[in-house]
């Protein structure tokens, strides 16, 4: 096989910490996961939840195709990469069009190619493919073609289907650098769903200033809160220090919807001093339950990777829970991942309130039995 199958979403984070039966946990996804557009608009907020890579590796046929003999606007498989032919005899038509870009780069030279893909990418809570399509992935060129060796070497190393590990999060920091945007971008959506204890272990150098193009860019408002987190992981750098410090205050103050990862990059450069300052913004009067989830959100992922400011972030999560309890299934998910006990007497109470949610009963379940 060209690519073994590896995939995360925010279903396999999730996984990762409910370990409960697969129907239970699928009950919950649905209640708490938000959708990601699969095609993303030119300005978006999100980026799309199946990364090129992705469908690489998960892809059951992959071909490189160029225009028909008579049709030069319609693609035709020229080679086979993956799969076999009776599988791809067996598909439906390459259904994208030739577009004028693409004919003009036909035109100029014959021996250029564009690599589909067809497969499944997404699936359901119980691990099942959802519909099969054709997915045009880029016009190949000898970067290009590398990045596909690189990646078919590297993938059949990483565990099936157990999230971004820091192997792979590894080998995609490469291209963080690339002069090809393509490529770039794949590594940004990559490290952008990669958790940030696995990020911030590897610190992958950026340019400032290509970090900074992504703040001056609205056709590149997808890309700011990884490029957000990534300039926090700079800090030792003056410039970055500056751009951080001069935004990461005034955006907690304002409530902004970068807070998780304004909050983040004011750890790494302020460390105590920030978590102080989030901890400000918690106690502000009209924040929305999202900005205060984010700076929760924010002060579990710090405590993760910076043990020295856990007692700190305890006592402001116990103050939290005794004002806020739906705050509570971070704080849960946080307490079990540090194997911290002094907030349990707490979330008991919040469990047996028959007004908590039940993805939150649920989380807090799982956090007081762990160990037990």
């Amino acid at each position: 096989m060209f690519f073994c199958g590896s995939h995360y979403t925010l279903k396999n984070c999730f996984m990762r910490f409910l370990k409960a039966p697969a129907l239970v946990v699928g009950i919950l996804i649905a209640l708490v996961s938000a959708p990601y557009p699969a095609n993303a608009c030119p300005v978006c907020t999100t980026l799309p939840d199946a990364s090129l890579a992705d469908h690489l590796i998960s892809a059951e046929i992959i071909v490189l195709a160029g225009p028909a003999p008579d049709n030069p606007f319609r693609f035709t498989p020229k080679k086979l990469i993956k799969g076999t032919q009776k599988d791809l005899a067996s598909l439906s038509e390459i259904p994208f069009l030739v577009d004028s870009t693409t004919r003009a780069t036909f035109l100029n030279d014959p021996e250029k190619s564009v690599l589909f893909t067809y497969g499944a990418v997404d699936k359901d809570a119980a691990g099942r493919s959802l519909s099969r399509s054709w997915k045009r992935i880029f016009t190949l060129t000898a970067d290009r073609e590398k990045f596909l060796t690189d990646l078919e070497a590297a993938a059949r190393h990483w565990p099936f289907d157990s999230g971004t590990t820091s192997e792979r999060a590894e080998f995609f920091a490469r291209y963080l650098n690339s002069d090809d945007l393509v490529l770039r971008d794949t590594a940004l959506i990559e490290l952008d769903r990669a958790p940030y204890s696995v990020v911030r272990a590897l610190r992958p150098k950026v340019p400032i200033d290509q970090l900074s193009q992504e703040f001056r860019n609205i056709n590149r408002i997808s890309f700011l809160p990884v490029s957000i987190r990534l300039l926090g992981l700079q800090t030792d750098d003056a410039q970055a220090a500056k751009i951080v410090k001069s935004r990461y205050e005034q955006a907690l103050d304002k409530g902004s919807s970068y807070a998780y990862e304004w909050a983040l990059a004011g750890v790494e450069l302020d460390g105590l001093a920030a978590v102080e300052t989030i901890d400000n913004a918690l106690q502000m009067p009209g924040r929305k339950l999202e900005n205060r989830q984010n700076l929760v959100r924010a002060l579990a992922d710090a405590g993760s990777v910076s043990p020295n400011l856990r007692d700190v972030i305890i006592s402001i999560f116990s103050r939290c829970l005794n004002e806020d309890p739906e705050l509570a299934l971070n704080i849960a998910i946080a307490a079990r991942d540090w194997q911290e006990a002094r907030l349990d007497h707490k979330l008991k109470a919040i469990l047996e309130n028959e007004k908590t949610d039940p993805v939150t009963r649920f989380v807090i379940q799982t956090k007081l039995t762990a160990f037990d």
